[in-house]
């Protein structure tokens, strides 16, 4: 089913918007607004909700500027994956992705700030599938996951998802992941360049530098890491470090779409994914030192985080880094 030029206006004014908002590359639209216009063009689909698969298959690297073209000149995907986590949210701030090595898998996962509705839903749907799109175009149309995974409910028929992915689909996980089998992420890509990679990471690396300063969120974030070994930190506290009053600081996250405890969370998530790799402290020690009181609710957050917990996760890391020449 193909939406009709009647319904995709209607859907627009619905949500606020106009034709020229959504295809200005420079500009940025609302999560609300994206998120019910979402609502608003699944409701013409329903059951077989398919839209958002069918624009995410017509995406290409090029609509990505460098961020896409580095993705496509890698030598392969695992090295397209490299500081692919950072680079991503140039183009989608909403998001915290991560990519692991999982014994015989490949993982990327998505973790989300934005509400629970489901015009998040699909969006995150829309994400995952973009970049299978992307991950297709750059190592060849064969490329299908080995699974791809959701943490909310069905929202629509399965169909669409399938035929997008080519690869069972897994709702009600504690993770939203897109797995991989290892194979697949070290075939080279059809027109990988390490010199036009290397050269296109390092200007992304300039353009991040230039935009992330100015980035409370990421202020934010490292604030509450640099603190948790004392605990979690009030807002209050936080804010008076960056010099803005407690309700300025809220207003100004809830424009990027997060709130203050979802950046304590990916706080918490950064370091201790780095403290287990590592293997520098005991279990015990990092869940201290990410702001846990107890062990237990560090392990329930640590596997909805990665997928895994602590002690697998660890072990899978220095097995991988084992195997690296």
């Amino acid at each position: 089913m193909q939406i009709d030029s009647a319904t995709a206006n209607s859907a627009l004014e619905r949500a606020g918007l106009s034709r020229a908002a959504i295809t200005d590359l420079e500009g940025r639209v609302p999560i609300e607004k994206h998120h019910l216009l979402f609502l608003a063009l699944a409701e013409a689909e329903k059951p077989d909700i398919g839209f958002h698969m069918r624009t995410s298959a017509s995406m290409r690297c090029n609509d990505f500027g460098p961020l896409g073209l580095t993705m496509k000149s890698a030598p392969t995907l695992r090295r397209s994956f490299e500081r692919l986590d950072r680079f991503a949210r140039l183009y989608n701030p909403y998001s915290v992705f991560g990519s692991w090595d999982k014994g015989a898998e490949f993982w990327w996962t998505n973790r989300r700030s934005a509400p629970d509705n489901d015009g998040a839903r699909l969006s995150n749907e829309a994400a995952l599938g973009t970049f299978v799109a992307l991950w297709r175009e750059a190592n060849g149309p064969q490329f299908a996951p080995k699974r791809v995974q959701f943490t909310h409910p069905p929202v629509g028929a399965r169909g669409p998802l399938e035929q997008h992915f080519r690869c069972p689909i897994v709702f009600g996980a504690e993770v939203d992941a897109i797995i991989m089998h290892q194979q697949d992420v070290d075939r080279p890509n059809l027109v990988g360049d390490q010199y036009i990679w290397r050269f296109l990471r390092e200007h992304l690396e300039e353009i991040l530098k230039a935009t992330e300063p100015d980035r409370i969120d990421r202020e934010v974030v490292v604030q509450v890491a640099s603190a948790l070994s004392d605990g979690v930190p009030r807002l209050e506290s936080v804010a008076s470090q960056l010099g803005v009053g407690s309700r300025t600081l809220q207003r100004r996250l809830a424009e990027l779409g997060h709130s203050y405890q979802s950046l304590v969370d990916e706080a918490r998530r950064e370091v201790a994914l780095k403290l287990v790799a590592l293997g520098d402290h005991s279990l015990a020690e990092v869940a201290y030192l990410t702001g846990f009181a107890e062990q237990s609710s560090f392990t329930r957050a640590f596997k909805r985080w990665s997928g895994t917990t602590p002690k697998v996760y660890r072990r899978s890391d220095l097995e991988s880094r084992a195997l690296q020449p």
